[in-house]
């Protein structure tokens, strides 16, 4: 008797199993369309309230945008044909760069200028995030200044954050201008030199190091910097940085 109610147990739990895993599928994808995001709206209210809401956010942002971009296309415009005819008087393509020099180098100096003022750490993330196409030009522009590197690092911080650009390759390039700068590391990913061995070097605030790097895509610090890879030698200037 016991060994029948025994058989009888084992044979109504491996009936119910199945419904659990049912259960548990049916919870798991209700959580993940739950975590979608809405789909876009069909109806003409919440379209032109979109529109409406992007051109007093964006509108006077993009016209000065489109400005100065047309100031450098004009120039080109004008220039280049010029200089590539081969019908010109002798030391004539000298002379035309030499007198429009300043000219193109105060419009695209100005440009640069105002797209590194763009740059702020907390407006610059939503810019970018909102309308992508505005915010990577106003990059292009601000790189063009060599001594701006500090200003775009701190501007894309948030960006990578989201999950907009590829998140190792903003940790290396903050890492490499920290180190530059005798900065510690955010992310520990860049190669310094310390007896004769790579090290990472000094990182700030390191309680967190393994969280920051997690939320960029890369591995935790354990399994980046293992007892191989410290024990590499090296010369005095190594200014590497790790192969994620």
């Amino acid at each position: 008797m016991f060994l029948a109610a025994l058989a009888l147990s084992l044979y109504l739990q491996d009936q119910a199993q199945p419904d659990a895993q049912e259960t548990e599928i049916e919870d798991a994808l209700v959580s993940a369309e739950e975590d979608l995001p809405p789909p876009p709206p069909t109806d003409a209210a919440s379209l032109i309230a979109q529109i409406d809401e992007a051109w007093a956010a964006y509108g006077e942002l993009a016209g000065e945008l489109g400005a100065r971009r047309a100031r450098e296309r004009f120039l080109a415009e004008q220039l280049l044909p010029v200089i590539a005819r081969n019908d010109l008087d002798e030391g004539a393509h000298g002379d035309i760069l030499r007198e429009t020099a300043d000219t193109i180098r105060d419009v695209e100096g100005a440009n640069t200028a105002w797209a590194v003022a763009q740059l702020d750490p907390e407006y610059f993330p939503i810019l970018y995030a909102e309308q992508t196409r505005m915010g990577q030009q106003i990059l292009n522009w601000a790189e063009r200044d060599e001594t701006a590197e500090g200003t775009i690092v701190a501007a894309l911080e948030g960006v990578a954050m989201m999950g907009l650009i590829d998140g190792p390759s903003y940790a290396r390039r903050a890492d490499a201008w920290r180190v530059l700068t005798g900065q510690p590391q955010l992310f520990g990913t860049a190669e310094t030199c310390l007896n004769g061995t790579i090290n990472p070097g000094s990182i700030e605030e390191q309680a967190t190091l393994d969280e920051r790097r997690l939320g960029l895509g890369l591995p935790i610090m354990a399994d980046a910097w293992t007892e191989e890879r410290l024990a590499q030698a090296c010369g005095e200037d190594v200014a590497g940085a790790e192969d994620e």
